[in-house]
């Protein structure tokens, strides 16, 4: 008697497998492709020189993580769809950082609208920095000049218009046009930028509409450019412009860039002009700042090397402070140089070395007669190297 109950039971459920799914049970996100990548990194730096003499020690270990999560389908019709969420900063020290949330629509005719938290159409059309097409560097893990100054520095030189204006802590709608004989075009809106990125994002809806934190509403960015190819040289030109109104004690923005990019052979050159007359540090000052880059960038297959340089000078008056220039402020001009190399060890796995020097220059300030800052440095050299795993 007990084989035979054991039999049918076995049997019972053989058949509810089998049997088809009630129309109610089908998944909703039947056909949807979803891909799952990210990085782990760990790196340690040494201060190599330094002006600022009051730290504890003059090396550091550091270690980060990235998830990131992207979601596609394709109708019969030819609308292309998605959504991308992205998380930094997974690790043991910080909360999570969602720094991309949004939806895409596309079509090869019509392009592609993005609604949510994704790059600006500043940083799309004004980014150019050639060593990131040759190293395999995430996350600032061995990004060359685009790296995190996690030893100090930083504070004033933009490979693109969003570097220190805060265009990328926004939620928008952006439109990118699909190419037109080789050129393309994008516009974005957002009704505000915050000063951190929590109070526009985030499950407790956008604090910063009632409790304080705007830095600029209204920002409205644009950007052209052309791409294309001439007997296996790349090339690629664009330039944007951007616009915001100050709010809250800051100044308005307005911020332009216009770069170019030439590869050939391994070989990727590129150089790039960021101005902006005024909003420079997320509406701060209202002087304006000009950043010239220049990045190259050289691959030997598993082997790749990258050389960046960007000068930056600024108005008078901007009383602008560096973060380690030890009082120093009303910036004059700023000087940052890297160079990187990255080796591939096995398919996902690099390692790379680089140094990164940094000085910052500040005027002599004269107020009521009386001089409150005589002409001020900061100067710093460090090396770094490290190791990552991106999937």
């Amino acid at each position: 008697m007990k084989k035979i109950l054991l039999g049918g039971t076995a049997l019972a459920a053989a058949a509810l497998v089998a049997m088809p799914a009630f129309a109610e049970d089908n998944a909703v996100t039947s056909g949807l492709k979803m891909k799952i990548s990210g990085f782990v990194a760990w790196e340690a730096g040494l201060i190599i020189g330094s002006s600022d003499d009051d730290r504890d020690r003059e090396y550091d270990f550091n270690s980060n993580g990235r998830l990131q999560f992207d979601i596609s389908n394709t109708t019969d019709s030819g609308l292309e769809y998605g959504a991308r969420i992205r998380m930094n900063n997974v690790n043991r020290r910080q909360d999570v950082t969602v720094d991309r949330q949004y939806v895409y629509l596309k079509t090869p005719e019509m392009g592609t609208i993005t609604l949510g938290d994704s790059p600006q159409v500043a940083g799309d059309f004004g980014y150019f920095f050639a060593p990131d097409d040759i190293l395999n560097s995430p996350g600032g893990y061995g990004d060359n000049l685009d790296g995190n100054y996690r030893y100090g520095g930083g504070d004033f030189f933009s490979l693109d218009p969003t570097y220190h204006s805060g265009l990328d802590k926004s939620t928008s709608i952006k439109y990118s046009s699909p190419s037109l004989g080789g050129f393309i075009f994008a516009v974005g809106f957002t009704p505000v930028i915050s000063d951190t990125k929590n109070l526009s994002n985030g499950t407790q809806g956008r604090a910063d509409l009632f409790d304080g934190g705007q830095v600029f509403e209204n920002a409205i960015s644009g950007g052209l450019g052309y791409e294309g190819e001439f007997d296996g040289t790349s090339v690629k030109v664009r330039g944007t412009a951007s616009y915001a109104n100050g709010i809250d004690n800051h100044w308005d923005l307005e911020t332009y860039s216009a770069g170019g990019q030439v590869g050939f052979g391994g070989i990727v050159a590129s150089l790039v002009w960021v101005g902006t007359p005024s909003g420079f540090g997320a509406g701060a000052t209202d002087k304006n700042f000009d950043t010239v880059g220049f990045g190259l960038g050289y691959s030997l297959g598993a082997l790749n090397f990258g050389l960046g340089y960007a000068y930056t000078w600024a108005d008078k008056n901007n009383d602008l402070e560096g973060s380690s220039a030890q009082g120093g402020f009303d910036l004059k001009d700023n000087h940052v140089a890297a160079a990187t190399v990255n080796y591939t060890l096995a398919p996902g796995l690099n390692t790379y070395a680089e140094v990164i020097y940094e000085i910052q220059n500040f005027r002599k300030q004269d107020i009521g007669g009386v001089t409150v800052q005589d002409d001020n440095s900061w100067e710093q050299a460090v090396f770094q190297t490290g190791i990552s795993v991106a999937f």
